[in-house]
């Protein structure tokens, strides 16, 4: 008989935090709490109303793998999301936009699809009508197709960044009265392992990473400047990118050990975040990567360092560093992107935490305070600025097989928000870093990217099966609702 190690594991309840008299109205009353999506994850209608193809949609299709074209609807359902956010009582919902939506084929001097636009000032103006906060980021990975065709998109930093930067000014002029929460970009690193595994596992050289990263900061940085320049001084908005992490410890004292967990969360982590907040890359970087390409000119430098108002952090996960680094030659599209340090999930046979989906993520609550504590130390203090945990959340492990009315009890999920939201704000209490904002992933189970509908993270169930793609809450819903109305300072 196996014995699954989750069944060792206690699952927390939301008492941690609700049942400690210590927590109560400890956050402000402007606190963000949200829930979290990504067009192409939800919204569907991949050709309706003038929309054009995008990378996803193409890749997908091509490999007869599970796709956009309807994902959970949300394109049509929005105003049922809006009240299942009011139902769920969050005060920020964070979504993104999808550029060939606005503009399909991609281009500085090609159209805009006024549906598209309208698309999304519709959904703002009912957002902020139930008292809700837009919270909004220009890109979550579905490049218009059109770009790719043309110049391969990312891989050519001279023409996708002015094209990146024209679409996000159509943004700023035509929402940017209304929404002043932008975020640029989500999760580069995350953006370039699924080139590295799916569109571009053929072609991808070490060049094509270096091409990314530029591309990828660059397009940041400029839109950033151009937001601070023509826009900010008007609409008094913020801006940022928000980044992925798992937070990586050593699995023993060794100096290998130590030296791979630091490598590590430099490839992650360090490789957007240093240019940004020190203006260079870090010097890991450079045992794989040579000088001389990833690099930037003096006027560049100028524009990356500083382009932040505040940090946007994407965490799921720890896991342990043993040491051991796998060669390039071979290396898996996820190594390649994440860093050839070898990380691993178990020390002495004992798994570091509750194993989620298909490994993804574990369950260690503990490792996301030492991550807030490491991104204060190394980015907050100097800067100044606020943390915003723009994603965090759980798949439960089996919950793909599971009926509805089995599969709202999530009690693996209710664990995961009870524990890493109590080490958030501990962090904020007790170390005094200034976490200004929770935003649950994901409002809606949806297309997981390659995962397809096999791994879901939602506080709602959606049933695809159904004309009318029935939403039934999960009991993660109101507990998180609980939560943050514990938390929350009412005054």
């Amino acid at each position: 008989m196996t014995i699954d190690p989750n069944d060792s594991i206690p699952l927390l309840t939301e008492d941690v935090i609700t049942g400690d008299k210590a927590l109560k109205g400890v956050l402000p009353h402007d606190f963000a709490y949200a829930a979290s999506t990504a067009s192409f994850q939800i919204e569907g209608g991949w050709n309706q109303d003038g929309k054009g193809p995008g990378i996803w949609d193409v890749y997908l299709h091509e490999n007869n793998m599970d796709n956009g074209d309807d994902a959970v609807n949300s394109y049509n359902l929005w105003r049922e999301d809006i009240k299942l956010l009011k139902q769920y009582g969050v005060n920020t919902y964070r979504f993104s936009i999808s550029w060939p939506r606005v503009k399909p084929l991609g281009g500085k001097d090609d159209p805009v699809n006024e549906k598209g636009i309208e698309y999304y000032s519709n959904l703002v103006d009912a957002l902020l009508a139930e008292g809700i906060t837009p919270f909004v980021t220009i890109f979550h990975w579905d490049t218009p197709y059109e770009l790719q065709k043309r110049y391969g998109e990312f891989e050519n930093p001279e023409k996708l960044v002015d094209d990146f930067v024209a679409y996000a000014r159509v943004l700023f002029e035509r929402l940017g009265d209304r929404v002043t929460n932008w975020i640029t970009i989500n999760e580069p690193v995350i953006y370039m392992m699924f080139n590295i595994m799916g569109m571009k596992a053929d072609t991808w050289t070490e060049d094509t990473s270096i091409a990314y990263t530029k591309s990828l900061l660059l397009s940041h940085a400029r839109t950033v400047d151009l937001y601070r320049r023509e826009f900010k001084p008007k609409q008094g908005g913020q801006i940022g990118i928000t980044l992925n992490v798992d937070y990586v410890v050593p699995i023993d004292d060794s100096p290998a050990a130590i030296e791979a967990a630091q490598d590590s969360l430099d490839q992650m982590f360090g490789q957007f975040a240093d240019p940004i907040y020190h203006g260079y890359f870090p010097e890991s970087m450079y045992k794989r990567f040579d000088r001389t390409k990833l690099n930037f000119t003096p006027e560049e430098w100028a524009i990356v360092k500083g382009s932040n108002d505040f940090f946007g952090l994407n965490h799921y996960s720890t896991f342990y560093a043993t040491g051991e680094v796998r060669p390039l030659k071979g290396a898996s599209g996820r190594d390649r992107a994440l860093g050839l340090e070898v990380r691993v999930a178990e020390k002495n046979g004992v798994p570091i935490g509750r194993r989620g989906e298909n490994g993804h993520p574990y369950d260690v609550a503990w490792g996301f305070r030492l991550l807030i504590q490491y991104i204060d130390k190394r980015y907050l203090k100097s800067s100044g600025h606020r943390l915003y945990i723009t994603e965090n959340g759980y798949a439960v492990d089996g919950e793909t097989k599971l009926e509805i009315d089995q599969a709202v009890e999530d009690k693996a999920r209710q664990s995961y928000y009870a524990g890493y939201i109590r080490e958030a704000v501990l962090a904020r209490t007790e170390d005094g870093i200034d976490v200004a904002g929770y935003m649950a992933w994901s409002l809606m189970d949806n297309l997981e990217w390659l995962q397809g509908y096999r791994s879901r993270f939602g506080i709602t169930c959606v049933d695809r099966s159904s004309p009318d793609f029935t939403r039934t809450p999960k009991e993660s819903a109101f507990m998180l609702k609980r939560v943050f109305d514990y938390l929350i300072s009412k005054e």
